[in-house]
This record gives structure tokens, sequence and C-alpha cells, in this order.
């Protein structure tokens, strides 16, 4: 299969919610919310509000011919308004989503390296993500150079320095 990046457009919002919801709701479809009742969690429904409003917004989907099968992205927080992975005003929170039946393929890690060059483009410094400590990716993380800095205790903040 072939994969192709590209950078986000503002059509691709439907699709970033849906990787959203696959990143947020991993685990297996028993557990899974509705999508529109996951979607309106709090800390889920503000990750992508006002989406490419911002300066530095940044996302990145994969595709396979025309048909998208995950995305990543990053996005700044403050202070007083931040999701989850949170660590400071400079170092934006990396959300990344890969369809289920699209996963463990190589999409993630490419999905990743380009936010990183894309990052190291823009003058980023770091970059972070919150992850669960029983997901795998967390092996794709450390594979990307991440680095735990926060024990939640049922998770871990990472940082990636660019």
């Amino acid at each position: 299969m072939i994969i192709h990046l590209r950078p986000s457009q503002p059509t691709d919002l439907p699709f970033l919610r849906k990787m959203l919801y696959e990143a947020v709701f991993w685990r297996s479809a028993d557990s899974k919310p509705a999508f529109e009742e996951g979607l309106a969690y709090p800390d889920v429904k503000k990750a992508l509000a006002d989406w490419a409003e911002r300066e530095g917004d940044t996302a990145v989907v994969a595709a396979n011919n025309s048909m998208p099968l995950g995305a990543a992205w990053y996005r700044y927080w403050t202070n007083d308004h931040f999701i989850r992975g949170y660590v400071d005003e400079n170092t934006p929170v990396l959300v990344i989503g890969v369809h289920p039946d699209y996963r463990h393929q190589g999409i993630g890690g490419k999905l990743i390296e380009w936010l990183i060059d894309h990052a190291a483009n823009h003058a980023v410094p770091q970059i972070s993500l919150m992850v669960s400590k029983d997901n795998l990716a967390i092996n794709l993380y450390r594979q990307q150079d991440f680095l735990e800095i926060v024990d939640t205790g049922d998770a871990y903040i990472m940082v990636r320095t660019i």
C-alpha cells in the first residue's frame, strides 16, 4: 500500500474529528461511546474547537489514493486553556489517530515524522503528547525519541525535543 502525506485542508475537519475519536477511544469497540457523544466530552470537544483559527495549528493527513487513513496534528495551548499532554505555552500538544483497520502498518510513524520535520522548519522547540500506559502506541513514541517526563498514574506525558 502506498501512503501519501499531505498538509490538512479545511475540508479535512470531519476526518480530523474521526481521528480524534479514534485517538481518545482507542480501546475495543465495546467501551466506546457513540461518536458524537464521545466528541462532546469537555476535554475532547476543545481539542479541535476553532481548528485552524489559531496560529500554529498544524495537521497532516495520510491517505492511500484518495482514501484518508490517519491524521496527526499539533496545537498550542495556554496555562488557562489546555488539553491532556500540555507542558507549557511554547510546546504544542500532538494528537494522532489512525483508522483501526490500518494500525501497525507504519502510518503513525510517517505522520509523526512529517510533524517533526514541520516543527523543525518552524522553530518549534519540542512537541508533547499524552499516552495511556497500556496503549501500544507508547512504543512508537519511544522509537520517535519521545521521553516520559510526567507519570500521571495511568498515563505518561511525553516530550520530543526537536
